[in-house]
């Protein structure tokens, strides 16, 4: 196949198409499925009555890199419920927000808040 050949065009094309359909997503769905997602205090659900489905921003090999960061906590806490309801919990406990303070690399002057927690599945 060289480039420029039709055939490369074509694949090409039919490359993009397909990358193209599979990053997209309802949003109004994602955006319900997230609202769905319930933050539950400590101590209101027992050992048993959920199954934890994935530390949420902590258990990835890419946080030894790069941290996801939010301007404020609404922001992080929608962010957590929108990750949790992609991985099919119905449910958030252990959340915790912290302040990461601005910084000295970046030109923003933003705060940085980082948020993280455990989507769970309840029973």
């Amino acid at each position: 196949m060289k480039f420029g050949s039709p055939c490369f065009t074509a694949f090409v094309s039919v490359a993009v198409c397909v990358l193209c359909g599979c990053a997209t997503a309802p949003r109004s769905g994602v955006e319900r499925q997230a609202a769905e997602v319930k933050v539950y205090e400590p101590g209101r659900l027992a050992q048993g009555q959920y199954d934890r489905v994935r530390y949420l921003w902590v258990d990835s090999w890419r946080t030894a890199f790069w941290l996801p960061t939010y301007s404020n906590e609404a922001e992080g806490i929608a962010s957590l419920q929108a990750e949790a309801a992609r991985l099919g919990a119905n449910g958030l406990i252990n959340l915790g927000c912290r302040d990461q303070g601005r910084s000295m690399w970046s030109r923003s002057r933003e705060p940085a808040i980082l948020c993280y927690g455990i989507a769970i599945r309840t029973h």
